[in-house]
């Protein structure tokens, strides 16, 4: 699970554009991201191949035309294939709801 939690820390999950979902993973268990619109904050741990968040608070933001799927997540597994790293995002019942690529190492900028 050592290996796992490496692979997830200090990189950013999704696009670096603005307006799109994305997740940032710390090593002490602290999570943070957005779902294109608001802030996105909470706590991980690893189980079992996957990371397993706690409850995600957010901001309130309204932002039209802004998909909010990023809300629903409570875990996650991490997917390497041909094309890329890639962090399937899950919903309470096990469905794949998203999916983040590996982007660029985050700075801890939460934009």
């Amino acid at each position: 699970m050592e290996e796992l939690a490496a692979e997830l820390i200090d990189h950013r999950w999704g696009s670096d554009a603005p307006g799109q979902p994305w997740l940032g993973f710390e090593a002490g268990g602290r999570l943070h991201g957005s779902d294109g619109c608001n802030r996105l904050m909470g706590e991980w741990t690893l189980t079992a191949q996957r990371a397993d968040f706690g409850r995600l608070v957010s901001t309130m933001m309204f932002c039209e035309g802004v998909d909010t799927w990023l809300n629903g997540a409570v875990s996650a597994r991490l997917l390497h294939d041909a094309s890329g790293d890639r962090l399937e995002v899950l919903d309470a019942a096990g469905r794949v709801i998203g999916v983040l690529p590996r982007t660029v190492p985050d700075t801890g900028v939460t934009a």
